[in-house]
């Protein structure tokens, strides 16, 4: 099941799952997902799941919702979007298995970065082992 990541006010972060059919984003108490920012309508948005597939829908609010910095009425979430609400961040995941929370923070914070092992999967043996160290680390990093 796909699930949201965000980082509440004492820092703690929250793995919410996204159930069918819908998910209530917003500052009003009787929301699924409940915003603690100034800037969320008390009814913002909603999460709309179909299968593998998930949905965000703005609902009409003053601040708009942004995914990946953009503003959207409505738009299909994939694997790592980021979603602001108000001074709310948010990560989509689409991953069944519970996260460590280091794994959490990881994705919350910095959902491009390759892991140790995963970084070095590309190295041409042949044609860099030549070049120095210091080009070599530096090329790597972008």
């Amino acid at each position: 099941m796909s699930k949201l990541l965000l980082m509440d006010a004492t820092g703690r972060i929250r793995q919410i799952p996204l159930a069918p059919p819908t998910v209530s984003l917003g500052r009003s108490p009787g929301s699924d997902v409940v915003l603690d920012s100034k800037r969320a309508s008390r009814e913002h948005a909603l999460i709309e799941v179909d299968g593998p597939k998930a949905f965000i829908v703005d609902l009409h609010s003053l601040n708009g919702t942004l995914v990946n910095g953009e503003l959207i009425d409505r738009h299909q979430l994939a694997h790592g979007d980021s979603i602001e609400i108000g001074t709310v961040e948010m990560r989509y995941v689409a991953l069944d298995e519970v996260l460590s929370e280091d794994e959490a923070l990881r994705l919350l914070t910095a959902p491009n970065l390759q892991t140790s092992s995963s970084a070095w999967d590309d190295w041409d043996y042949d044609t860099e082992r030549d070049e120095p160290q210091a080009q070599l680390l530096q090329r790597h990093r972008h």
